[in-house]
């Protein structure tokens, strides 16, 4: 058994029984099935949650045998991996990932790796990034495979690859960028090896595409304390190859492990020096979305404006609440953090949040578009536009504005300027 911990240990007799059907069909199939991935290491955590967990199983059997053989089994199949060696299924409620043995390995010149199969599931694990996830349990039984002493190096706290360090990261550089989340979410130690091989091929990681290194680097910032990885990277030069934007300063990795795990809050820490547009463009390259974009550099805007104290009256505080989408949660945690004296601001703004909370819902202009031209006795254009910018920004400025008043200002504002 791969569990030493009582609780942990009762953990996998629970999965081992409910994959028993699962792994019974395989042997009978004449093929070897196993547990591998994060399962296998958080076991020996305590860290498994049976509840939101999928089972990764890798075997010797090829996609089309792993079909037939769930098939029967399976209240559902699903087969988008296929070509990469994945079937999925949903068997009695639960989530399985079955994948052939295989390896994956960056081509020279493809910023794509490719996946090789294989029957040999040493091999398998030999590919894996770490040693703390190169393990795997034989089912049904549940005897403990591990050949590159994961085990003890997640027992001594060290982060290894099972290969020489050179040969993992040149099969795949994301996992430069991976040995920073596990540094942060497991607090294990890197090699010297390890990190002596990142120094050398940092350069090795700008053959990844930008999705993956965006998805990897939101792992990272999702990580309880990312600062050591973040260092890590640093050090090594990973950081700068990789987003050449991001700060790499201690005083932005402090600021960074001071906020919730929040990959958009975090993130927008290492972007904070820049301006709005740049900030677009940085997360545009990372192929963020627009979504996403474009609530960072609100966040990262509204954080500043907050930050200098210029969110101190009535008028300067709708127009900011405007800005920010009318969400401040995360304005002002950044704020917080990007200024020693972002507090005394931060209060300022929830006590203007809560004197003008019966207006915040409609900030927008008093009058619609309708009502404007039948008042102005124009058609829609460009007028139409300028006429509602105008009552807007009164409406910013004063605050609510009645119709009646309304109509009187539009007209004052018109004849304004037409004489």
């Amino acid at each position: 058994m791969v569990a030493t911990d009582p609780a942990a240990a009762g953990t996998l007799r629970q999965v081992l029984a409910e994959a028993r059907p699962v792994a019974q069909a395989f042997v009978a199939a004449g093929h070897r099935v196993f547990l591998v991935g994060g399962m296998v290491r958080d076991l020996h955590l305590g860290r498994v949650d049976l509840d939101e967990l999928d089972l990764d199983l890798t075997t010797d059997a090829t996609p089309d045998r792993i079909k037939a053989i769930v098939g029967p089994l399976a209240d559902a199949l699903w087969t988008q991996g296929e070509r990469f060696g994945t079937i999925g299924a949903r068997i009695d409620g639960r989530v399985y990932e079955i994948t052939t043995h295989r390896s994956e390995v960056y081509v020279r010149g493809s910023r794509k790796p490719e996946v090789r199969f294989s029957t040999a599931l040493a091999e398998d694990l030999s590919r894996r990034d770490f040693t703390v996830n190169a393990m795997a349990v034989e089912l049904p039984g549940g005897d403990i495979v591990d050949p590159f002493h994961g085990a003890v190096d997640l027992g001594a706290g060290v982060l290894r690859t099972p290969l020489d360090p050179r040969v993992s990261f040149d099969d795949d550089p994301l996992r430069m960028l991976r040995a920073a989340r596990f540094l942060a979410g497991y607090g294990l130690v890197p090699d010297t090896d390890l990190v002596a091989a990142m120094t050398e091929m940092a350069a090795r990681i700008e053959i990844v595409s930008a999705e993956r290194i965006r998805d990897e680097l939101d792992k990272l910032l999702s990580a309880p304390a990312p600062a050591a990885g973040l260092a890590l990277l640093a050090e090594t030069g990973v950081l700068h190859r990789a987003v050449p934007w991001a700060a790499d300063t201690e005083a932005a990795r402090v600021a960074v492990d001071a906020l919730e795990p929040s990959p958009l809050l975090r993130l927008a820490v290492l972007t904070a020096d820049a301006d709005t547009a740049t900030v677009r463009a940085r997360l545009h390259a990372l192929r963020h979305s627009r979504d996403r974009t474009d609530r960072t550099a609100a966040v990262i805007a509204g954080a500043r404006t907050l930050s200098t104290g210029d969110v101190d009256t009535p008028a300067a505080f709708r127009r900011w609440w405007l800005d920010i989408g009318g969400d401040a949660t995360d304005v002002r945690r950044l704020a917080t953090v990007l200024d020693p004296d972002g507090e005394r601001h931060v209060r300022r703004s929830i006590e203007l949040e809560q004197a003008l909370a019966a207006e915040l819902a409609d900030l927008g202009p008093p009058l619609d578009a309708a009502t404007v031209m039948a008042e102005l006795g124009i058609d829609p254009g460009p007028d139409v536009g300028a006429a509602l910018a105008h009552l807007a920004a009164l409406r910013l400025e004063r605050g609510p504005i009645d119709p009646t008043e309304a109509r009187s200002l539009v007209r004052d504002w018109w004849a304004g300027r037409v004489t």
